[in-house]
């Protein structure tokens, strides 16, 4: 792949998922601000229902070959995670769903149920190459939810949001119905199960993923109250923003790699055998370093900025900057691993990936939860949270390294050039925002002057040879680059 197409899907994917992202962001600062810390502990602790209800797929559309098979596992999931989730809510708990009824839980699983669907028929259409008509439905979905649950949730709260979504989440499965009009009725339980295994690897991975990002959140609800969960929620907007980027330009290079890891030379042969292979490599390779150098200087200057913009914006929140801080740097330390992380599901690793997925998942949730349990507020959580980040990240980091890089400088050399401009960005920045005042605008412009100058040579070191600057020109000139 030429440099410049590289570039340009990456910033284009990461584009449209900024734009859809923007409009849940909106609607999630007027939901904070019209529902207060508490109310808004339940939506995120509602959220929990949706994150892992759209993964009792089991990977069944991972491993997808026959659709009829793929929607038995789909809808045997749908009906285990409807039972289990029926099961908790008649034992009163988690107490944070518990205080809310029984209509908003059933709402919102109605939605994980129909999004299931969603990933059904947007699974077909991906395979058929209907690309576009996946995106269309995506952003119908988000606009047309994120619309009316700002419209809805000042007259009736958390309903109000979840009819919005539910609204979205119908116009975007109709548009895949009317292009992919796959079976819906079940069929071939045994290929259904087949599939599963043949996903699981994949599907496990990143379930582990998902356990790494939500145990603060099932922390929380377990040991602390729906204000404390609600203030540290705010933080969790702002880690969703940070890893964006890498995982638009992950998915971008994962067809690329699963498509030339099918020609790749024997691990005897160099990698120049396949000229297909190594210009993966090399786009990887760069793409990685790229990001390591650009967007620790980006999130440094958004978190002196977090102050100000929350105390005129969300001023019943003050008190979440701190952990919102501590998270963006969790986040910024866990963001290095997400190419490399594509890189080696694409080239064949995922049962590697799975043990390394589920044994850093796990003790991420014993500290998490260890901390809560003592300490059930935002900020010594978010700590626990940000340090899960960084070990998940420098994991799956040091496991691409043996296969992107020769033994020995090399591989160390890419880990440093990973993490280290990050570490010294968020170095920077937490030093940074102690001096003056936490809402003074003024403060945080010469907070960021301070940060900006004081990242440069990290910039200069760890930017050498990457090619920002000509990359930089060629979107702007359109010219093409001589490789």
């Amino acid at each position: 792949m030429h440099p410049r197409k590289l570039v340009r899907d990456s910033l284009g994917v990461a584009l449209s998922s900024y734009l859809a992202r923007l409009a849940l962001l909106v609607r999630g600062v007027v939901a904070a601000a019209v529902l207060g810390p508490r109310g808004y502990g339940g939506w995120n602790a509602l959220n929990l229902i949706l994150d892992y209800g759209s993964y009792a797929t089991c990977g069944a559309l991972q491993g997808r070959r026959l659709l009829a098979g793929a929607w038995s596992a789909v809808t045997l999931g749908g009906l285990l995670f409807a039972l289990l989730l029926g099961l908790a809510l008649a034992t009163g708990r988690p107490a944070a769903l518990r205080a809310l009824g029984m209509g908003a839980p059933l709402l919102m699983l109605a939605a994980a149920l129909l999004q299931l669907a969603i990933q059904y028929h947007a699974s077909a259409l991906r395979a058929a190459g209907g690309f576009g008509t996946v995106s269309r439905a995506a952003a119908a979905q988000v606009l047309i939810g994120a619309a009316l649950g700002v419209a809805l949730v000042g007259r009736f709260g958390i309903d109000g949001l979840l009819w919005g979504w539910l609204a979205g989440t119908l116009a975007a499965l109709a548009l895949l119905r009317r292009r992919a009009p796959v079976p819906l009725v079940p069929a071939g339980v045994e290929v259904g199960m087949a599939l599963v295994r043949a996903g699981f690897p994949v599907f496990a991975f990143f379930t582990a993923s998902l356990v790494l990002r939500s145990v603060d959140r099932l922390a929380l609800i377990h040991y602390g109250s729906a204000a404390a969960l609600g203030q540290y929620s705010l933080g969790l907007m702002a880690a969703g923003l940070v890893l964006y980027l890498p995982e638009s330009a992950g998915s971008v290079l994962y067809p690329r790699v699963a498509a030339a890891a099918r020609t790749r030379p024997a691990p005897a042969a160099p990698a120049a055998s396949e000229p297909g292979w190594a210009r993966v490599l090399l786009d990887v390779m760069r793409a990685q370093r790229a990001l390591a150098v650009a967007l620790p200087l980006l999130v440094a200057v958004a978190m002196l900025w977090a102050g100000p913009v929350v105390a005129l914006a969300l001023p019943a929140y003050r008190e979440a900057v701190p952990a919102l801080r501590l998270l963006a740097v969790g986040a910024l330390l866990l963001a290095p691993s997400t190419i490399p992380g594509y890189f080696l599901l694409g080239s064949g690793h995922a049962p590697r990936l799975l043990a390394f997925g589920a044994a850093a998942a796990a003790l991420a949730a014993l500290l998490v939860f260890g901390v809560a349990a003592r300490a059930p507020r935002p900020v010594p959580v978010a700590l626990a949270s940000a340090a899960g980040y960084a070990g998940f990240g420098l994991g799956l980091v040091v496991l691409a390294a043996r296969e992107l890089c020769a033994p020995g400088a090399e591989r160390r050399r890419f880990v440093a050039a990973s993490f280290v401009p990050a570490l010294w960005a968020a170095a920077l920045a937490l030093a940074a925002s102690r001096f003056g005042p936490e809402g003074s605008w003024p403060a945080a412009l010469a907070r960021s002057v301070v940060v900006v100058a004081g990242y440069l040579p990290a910039l200069w070191w760890f930017g050498r040879g990457v090619g920002l600057k000509r990359l930089a020109r060629e979107w702007v000139l359109a010219r093409r680059i001589p490789v």
